[in-house]
């Protein structure tokens, strides 16, 4: 056994993936990738791949898989974005401290933030999250080049990628930087891409006024901190406008505009089609060596195109699953169509078909996969009152790990409600021995940049739709003792699956029965 394994034993499968991905690297493959069911422990092989390296970077896709890992291998230097680090001179955390407008304590020698940041610098192997990552690398400093990168949820790297490059203009934030400008109501994106044009020197010039009023040095220490944060607001989009531009002159790279309109005025949002020319510079670049795991990688082609990496630079190595089938059975009960010219009609089917799912469990803990917000109210709303009562739910993105506690810690039989648990999260045991998914969860079609996508691939366009329905899957089956029932409630799901049984891996299909 390899001394940088965590462990005594290893589970089924790690031992032959870690020698491959050795060996591949020895070979002179600069990507690996590992795909591995849930509770095959890849944490444990990342960990291990990290230790044998000279250094390392590990990203998450969440704060609490960061922690997770912390948790069980506290070697490991924790790093997180500046907001969750509280300041010790002023009542805020590290991202508004004084320190942003040069103003510097005695305090600030212990500054839990740069504390953070030394000892993550030092560390030979340090665990971040994907945004504060790439921001930090590419624009902040301080961290340098490691032999290997660790991507953990692989699967999410093209979304924090995209998340990471896309540019959000609103009239709100010009307001507040000073900027006279708003953001026009074109009905062209022409219009939108020249709006970006014309409104940089006004980003510059309203920056190099804010330097003026800095050096004046006539500012209290309030003022000076919001015309600092300002100044790197518009510096920041001065940056990310420019390499937009030159993006779409140079590199040819299409990119789309979403907009909209809030109660503060007009907002819009540029994204690039795909974001693989950009995944080398921004992600890969740091890193002699990347590793690359994930429960679904599913379509290994797809997956290597939107990240940009050409088959002959990838190693792809696959962990069959030794979880028992039968104590993960999926069953088919197509009640409802969930499609727009249906859904209406067969949201009550949807609502009737749990009622008698959570009657089967009276005494179980359950989650429900409800796809979106207005179905999530639907069902919440519509259950039997002796239902009711065993919903845990929210109603936006910032209540949700409220729920997910409240879910866990409750000595009843909850039910967990919600259109954003497919990921991330562990309800393993008790904690959920049934769950629904109620929707094939296709990316939304009414963003402007997932549209356009789908007609340029449409293999990408089902490749993440399988990826979210495995990933859902997994949420309740975390170990090989551990047991929970799945219930697919979508009436298009025998189709789909006939359709995308390719996609699928065989240790899903295996589990199903029914229609």
């Amino acid at each position: 056994m390899s001394s940088a394994f965590p462990y005594k034993t290893y589970r089924k499968g790690q031992k032959e993936a870690i020698k491959k991905a050795q060996q591949a690297f020895k070979n002179g493959k600069r990507f690996v990738v590992i795909e591995a069911p849930t509770g095959a422990g890849k944490s444990a092989i990342a960990v291990t791949m990290a230790r044998e390296a000279n250094s390392a970077y590990i990203l998450t896709a969440q704060k609490i898989l960061q922690e997770q890992y912390i948790k069980d291998f506290p070697d490991l230097a924790l790093m997180k974005g500046r907001s969750n680090y509280p300041c010790l001179v002023a009542p805020t955390h590290a991202a508004a401290a004084p320190c942003i407008a040069g103003r510097k304590f005695p305090e600030c020698d212990d500054c839990p933030y740069f504390v953070a940041k030394d000892t993550a610098i030092a560390a030979n192997n340090a665990i971040m999250n994907y945004a504060y990552y790439l921001a930090e690398l590419n624009y902040s400093g301080g961290f340098q080049p490691r032999e290997l990168l660790v991507l953990d949820e692989a699967h999410n790297s093209e979304a924090q990628l995209m998340n990471f490059i896309q540019i959000t203009i609103s009239d709100s934030a010009l307001a507040r930087v000073g900027i006279p400008e708003r953001v026009p109501n074109s009905t062209e994106q022409m219009g939108y891409f020249d709006f970006a044009e014309d409104i940089m020197p006004l980003l510059r010039g309203r920056s190099k006024e804010i330097d003026f009023l800095l050096k004046k040095d006539n500012l209290g220490p309030d003022a000076a901190l919001a015309q600092m944060q300002n100044k790197n607001y518009l510096d920041n989009q001065f940056t990310r406008l420019e390499m937009l531009v030159h993006s779409r002159d140079e590199n040819f790279t299409e990119w789309v505009v979403e907009k909209g309109r809030n109660k503060e005025g007009n907002w819009i949002r540029y994204k690039p089609v795909m974001v693989d020319s950009f995944a080398r510079n921004f992600l890969f670049d740091f890193a002699e060596n990347i590793l690359m795991l994930s429960a679904t990688i599913l379509n290994a082609p797809t997956f290597l195109r939107s990240l940009g990496i050409r088959p002959e630079e990838a190693e792809i190595i696959s962990v069959e699953s030794d979880f028992p089938a039968e104590n993960r059975p999926i069953y088919l009960r197509p009640v409802a169509r969930l499609t727009r010219n249906y859904i209406e009609r067969d949201l009550p089917k949807l609502v009737a078909e749990i009622s008698e799912i959570m009657d089967a469990h009276p005494d179980d803990k359950g989650l429900i996969h409800a796809h979106s917000y207005k179905n999530t109210s639907y069902i919440a709303q519509n259950l039997p009152a002796r239902h009711k009562k065993r919903i845990v739910t929210h109603f936006s993105g910032d209540a949700r790990d409220a729920a997910l506690d409240k879910h866990i810690r409750s000595r009843t039989a909850t039910v967990l409600l919600s259109p954003s648990m497919t990921e991330g999260i562990d309800l393993a045991g008790d904690l959920s021995r049934w769950q629904v998914i109620s929707k094939i969860p296709y990316p939304f079609l009414g963003d402007p940049q997932v549209y356009r996508r789908k007609n340029l691939d449409s293999s990408w366009y089902d490749w993440r739709t399988c990826l979210t329905i495995v990933q859902a899957y997994g949420r309740s089956i975390r170990s090989r003792d551990d047991f929970a029932v799945t219930y697919i409630l979508d009436a298009d799901f025998p189709s789909f699956l006939n359709r995308q049984k390719n996609n699928l891996p065989i240790w899903f299909l295996e589990a199903i029965s029914g229609p």
